[in-house]
């Protein structure tokens, strides 16, 4: 049992379930449903991401099956609605919203299966980017404090993602990348509770 992972993982499991209830469940769905995209599945990966690092072995092939979806569909679906937070005033429409996630949920299966998963990889780092882009955009049209969530969610998340570059232990690197993970999610929770006004 690897204790310091179980519980940086069952933190950051948390901290999505905590975001989901506290943030995105009072959002009209289509927002709710692109957000939990990215949140949930993050969550789930990391329950059984810490029954994995406890011992129960076959709970990293669930934990991988969610974190590939985090970075497909959920990716994806945080690039959307980003820009969906800037950019309108109104309810996102519905069509926009489940196409996003059909295209997302088609990558993730050829993701599962094999094909171009050198292409794939790329998608989380395209979305952070787009993210960061939609943030700047927010900060011009004067919506600062939205602007801000979103800049700082993409920093604790590339900061999580390039963690060894900073960290050179890798049992300290993989508790950075929990921890600066659940740090993102709640950045995301802030943003998404912002007005899209």
């Amino acid at each position: 049992m690897e204790t310091s992972h179980v519980i940086s993982d069952l933190i950051l499991g948390l901290t999505g379930l905590f975001v989901f209830f506290r943030y995105l469940l009072k959002l009209p769905l289509m927002e709710t449903v692109l957000w939990e995209a990215f949140v949930l599945s993050v969550a789930v990966a990391a329950f059984a991401g810490a029954a994995r690092f406890a011992g129960i072995d076959n709970a990293g092939l669930v934990s991988n099956f969610f974190q590939n979806m985090a970075a497909t569909v959920g990716a994806l679906g945080l690039a959307v609605v980003s820009w969906f937070k800037v950019w309108e005033n109104d309810t996102l429409d519905s069509t926009i919203g489940w196409s996003v996630l059909g295209v997302g949920f088609i990558i993730f299966a050829l993701l599962q299966v094999g094909i171009m998963p050198d292409l794939i990889s790329h998608i989380p780092v395209v979305s952070m980017i787009l993210v960061a882009i939609a943030a700047i955009y927010g900060i011009t049209k004067g919506q600062t404090k939205l602007g801000i969530w979103l800049l700082a969610a993409v920093l604790f998340a590339a900061l999580a993602t390039f963690r060894n570059e900073f960290v050179t232990d890798l049992d300290n690197s993989i508790d950075a990348y929990h921890y600066l993970l659940a740090i993102s999610l709640i950045c995301f929770g802030m943003a998404a509770a912002r007005p899209s006004v």
